[in-house]
């Protein structure tokens, strides 16, 4: 496989010995889908497509249970997990994509809150999604997709995650005494003359970081 982005790739034909090469457009790396062009569709529809047939089979399965609690435990256990993996290298960084994502979380608070109220939230009973996980024991899957994020900052600079090279690359911004100072920056950003930048994960941790409320979360308690 060739990773680039220009929109004609140059062809080459790799040997192993005399046998060629065969050349493909993904790649599957424990378990995160890689495409030439490294963008994370393939890997969101793959998620997208496990996770439900893990949520339909804990739907199934929990028709005679009344208890909230287990069936939380079942969806945060089997079909949570599974959306979360490796999300800190394909973390959806369109809104189109974390929707897809989120919708899937959005179909299995429905249920639940029909298992608790007797009634499914839609017409004309409608309940929005915020509202019902913000009176659920469930975070929403863009806030534990971004606190997965500041958790692999704080394991490098805490040295659970033993990296030199990852550490050296977490810059922190050194206040101009002459200028005004924003508290709110941590972290500095290198100038990103392109997007590939933007798509390391360390580096969009860090500006997550600094558009986070920097009081609500001290990456130095250990």
């Amino acid at each position: 496989m060739t990773y680039t982005n220009k929109r004609t790739k140059i062809e080459h034909t790799y040997r192993i010995g005399n046998k060629e090469t065969k050349e493909v457009d993904t790649i599957n790396d424990l378990g995160i889908t890689l495409n030439s062009n490294l963008t994370w569709g393939p890997q969101i529809e793959k998620v997208t497509q496990k996770a439900y047939k893990k949520l339909g089979m804990v739907i199934r399965f929990c028709q005679p249970i009344k208890d909230i609690d287990t069936i939380t435990l079942l969806y945060k256990s089997l079909v949570r997990s599974t959306i979360e993996y490796g999300s800190v290298v394909w973390y959806p960084k369109t809104k189109i994509n974390m929707k897809t994502v989120e919708r899937i979380q959005g179909q299995f608070v429905r249920y639940l809150f029909q298992k608790a109220e007797g009634f499914y939230p839609k017409y004309p009973t409608y309940i929005d999604y915020k509202t019902l996980i913000d009176n659920l024991p469930i975070d929403s899957i863009e806030e534990r997709f971004t606190n997965n994020l500041l958790k692999l900052l704080h394991n490098i600079i805490h040295n659970s995650i033993n990296s030199p090279y990852l550490l050296t690359e977490i810059k922190f911004r050194v206040p101009n005494p002459r200028l005004r100072n924003n508290p709110t920056q941590l972290f500095y950003i290198p100038n990103q003359n392109n997007n590939n930048l933007s798509k390391s994960p360390l580096i969009f941790a860090m500006e997550k970081y600094n558009a986070t409320n920097s009081n609500q979360v001290d990456l130095f308690i250990v």
